[in-house]
């Protein structure tokens, strides 16, 4: 166990994690900017969750978004705004909405996806695979251990 006083905010983990995401979230914004489309890397998440399964409600994405009602709400606002997805009444309950990517956001994706696929060579061009796959798996056991209970 490290003493506090021995902690250095440079060899934390987090700090890079933190770092890497952020950088990584900025870069495919620009990206998007430049294809034409006014999107966060959170927006692209919502889009890719709703591509994979159309239909979701919104504390569904909230859940797997790991995002609060208010933030997703937020940015389904704006999505909607975009024209790139609808809130449609859920047939079991007319209570709820259910959220279905539009034709819009049917037509973007392939593009949407290209531009991420495109990023993630250039930003881990010097990174091998065996590094890739021990990265996601120290953050996968990180994310595990901080999850439970």
């Amino acid at each position: 166990m490290q003493k506090t006083q021995d902690f250095e905010l440079e060899r934390a983990i987090g700090f890079y994690v933190n770092r890497a995401a952020y950088l990584m979230s900025e870069g495919v914004a620009k990206r998007f900017s430049e294809a034409g489309f006014l999107l966060t890397a959170q927006d692209f998440g919502i889009l890719f969750r709703l591509h994979k399964e159309d239909g979701l409600t919104q504390m569904q994405l909230a859940s797997l978004m790991m995002r609060d009602k208010t933030t997703i709400t937020r940015r389904l606002d704006g999505l909607v705004k975009k024209r790139l997805i609808e809130r449609r009444t859920d047939a079991a309950d007319r209570r709820h909405f259910r959220i279905h990517l539009s034709e819009e956001g049917k037509a973007a994706m392939p593009i949407l996806m290209a531009v991420v696929a495109n990023f993630q060579i250039e930003a881990l061009t010097d990174v091998s695979d065996e590094e890739k796959q021990i990265t996601i798996n120290t953050l996968q056991k990180i994310t595990a251990q901080l999850t439970k209970g």
